[in-house]
C-alpha cells in the first residue's frame, strides 16, 4: 500500500509517493500548479505531470490515502481537476487542505506550534492539532506581505529611484537594482561629464521600466538585497533588517509571549542564502527550525491517517521522509 503527498505552489508541484515504512517509492516535479496564479487548465495539467511522474511504474489501485496542500486550495475547479485525478487510475480521494499546515508539519511532527512563510509572500499562523487556528498578514502585495520577496524587491527598487532622483549614484544596491531592470546601462557618472539632471532621467527609466511589468516580478530584485548586503551595503543592510523585524512582529501577533513550541520556517526569504533568515531566527530564539520538503510532510500526513502509525513511529518517520531520505 501506498499515500500520496502533493506540495502545490506558484512556482512548483511535487509530488510524494511512500510506502507504509515511509520509503520513497516515486517523485515528481512540474510546474507551479495553484489556480489563482495559473488559472485552472494550466494549474490542472501541472498537478497531473508531477502525480503522473511519482506514479510511473507503480499500479495506482493500491494507493490508500493522498494529503493535497495548496495555497487557496478553494480555487480549484473540481470539475477540471477530479477527472485528471480519475483519469491517473486512482479510486482514492484525495484530501485538499492550506500550505500552512503543511508548511508547519515540513517542520515539526509537533502538533502545535507557530509557522511563518517568507517566499514571495509572508504570512504566519498559530497551529493547533495540525490546523491553523489563527493567521496574520498574507494580505498580498498592496495591503500586507510584510517583510516578504516581494517586500525586499519593492524596497531595493525603491532605494535606486529615490538616490538617482537626488542626482546621487548610490551603493551597490543601486546598481544591482540599474543593472537588473535596464541592461546594465551606466550610471551617468560612470560617464564623462554626467550630471544630477542625467541621474534624474535615469531613476525616470527605472521607475517605467518597474512599473510597466506584472506587480509580482519585483520580487526577482530581493536576492540583489542579499548580495549588496554581503559587500556591506548600507541601504541593503537596512532593509535586510527591517524585514526580519517586520516578519518577528508577524510571528508576534499569533504567538502568545513565552511560547516554548516550535516556530517552523519556511519560504526562500527564511530558508535561502541571505541575511534576513538567520536575523529572523536570531531574533525569535532557539525554538526555530527550517521546514523541509512539503510533498514529504503532506505524505507523512497522508501516512499517518491512512496507516495509522502511533505516535512514535509517526515522529521516527517524520525526519525521515520530510528530509527526503
Amino acid at each position: 500500500m501506498y499515500v500520496l503527498g502533493l506540495d502545490v505552489g506558484g512556482t512548483s508541484s511535487r509530488a510524494l509517493l511512500i510506502d507504509a515504512d515511509g520509503r520513497r517509492a516515486g517523485y515528481g516535479v512540474a510546474g507551479g500548479g495553484n489556480p489563482a496564479a495559473h488559472g485552472n487548465a494550466v494549474a490542472v495539467a501541472n498537478i497531473g505531470l508531477a502525480l503522473r511522474q511519482a506514479l510511473h511504474g507503480i499500479d495506482p489501485v493500491p494507493v490508500a490515502g493522498a494529503v493535497i496542500g495548496m495555497a487557496g486550495a478553494g480555487a480549484l475547479d473540481r470539475l477540471v481537476f477530479d477527472p485528471m485525478w480519475a483519469s491517473a487510475g486512482l479510486r482514492v480521494r484525495p484530501r485538499l487542505t492550506g500550505d500552512l499546515g503543511i508548511a508547519f508539519a515540513a517542520g515539526t511532527a509537533e502538533p502545535r506550534g507557530t509557522v511563518l512563510i517568507a517566499g514571495t509572500g509572508a504570512i504566519a499562523a498559530r497551529i493547533e492539532d495540525g490546523e491553523p487556528v489563527m493567521i496574520a498578514d498574507g494580505l498580498g502585495w498592496l495591503l500586507g506581505d510584510q517583510g516578504s520577496g516581494f517586500w525586499l524587491g519593492r524596497q531595493a527598487a525603491r532605494v535606486a529611484a529615490h538616490a538617482l532622483s537626488r542626482g546621487e549614484a548610490g551603493g551597490t544596491l543601486t546598481r544591482l537594482v540599474v543593472d537588473a531592470l535596464l541592461g546594465g546601462e551606466p550610471l551617468p557618472r560612470e560617464r564623462a561629464g554626467g550630471t544630477a539632471e542625467e541621474m534624474r532621467e535615469l531613476a525616470i527609466k527605472l521607475v517605467v521600466r518597474a512599473q510597466s511589468r506584472p506587480t509580482l516580478e519585483l520580487a526577482r530584485l530581493a536576492p540583489l538585497v542579499s548580495r549588496a548586503a554581503a559587500e556591506g551595503d548600507p541601504a541593503a543592510l537596512e532593509i535586510a533588517s527591517t524585514a526580519a523585524r517586520l516578519l518577528c512582529e508577524t510571528v508576534a501577533e499569533v504567538r502568545p509571549a513565552g511560547e516554548r513550541s516550535p516556530i517552523v520556517l519556511a519560504g526562500s526569504v527564511l530558508t535561502g542564502e541571505g541575511p534576513v533568515g538567520p536575523a529572523v531566527r536570531e531574533r525569535l530564539g532557539a525554538a526555530t527550525v527550517i521546514a523541509g520538503d512539503g510533498a514529504g510532510a503532506a505524505a507523512w500526513l497522508a501516512g499517518r491517517e491512512a496507516f495509522g502509525w502511533d505516535p512514535a513511529t509517526a515522529a521516527r518517520l517524520h525526519a525521515r521522509i520530510v528530509s527526503g531520505d
